[in-house]
């Protein structure tokens, strides 16, 4: 088996998509005056990534815990950016 960094870009692109929603949601609830940390991020990215099922290859990539995994490091990149 070969790896193609190609067939990742849509990953990365909705990675990013979903680090923006992070960011955003960040400074919405600062700017509302809430105490804001990085799992109140990842709580909130966890439910917009509930539905997301990607694929490679026709086969899924990301399991509950990885998905799980993804929410968080996606919210604490989020949440440094914002800070």
């Amino acid at each position: 088996m070969k790896f193609n960094k190609a067939k990742l870009l849509p990953l990365v692109i909705k990675l990013g998509d979903y680090l923006k929603q992070g960011f955003d949601h960040y400074v919405e609830l600062k700017a509302s005056g809430m105490e804001v940390d990085p799992d109140l991020i990842a709580a909130f990215m966890s439910t917009k990534m509930d539905d997301w099922s990607p694929q490679l290859n026709g086969k899924d990539i990301l399991d509950p815990d990885t998905k799980e995994a993804a929410a968080r490091f996606v919210s604490g990149v989020a949440f440094n950016m914002a800070n």
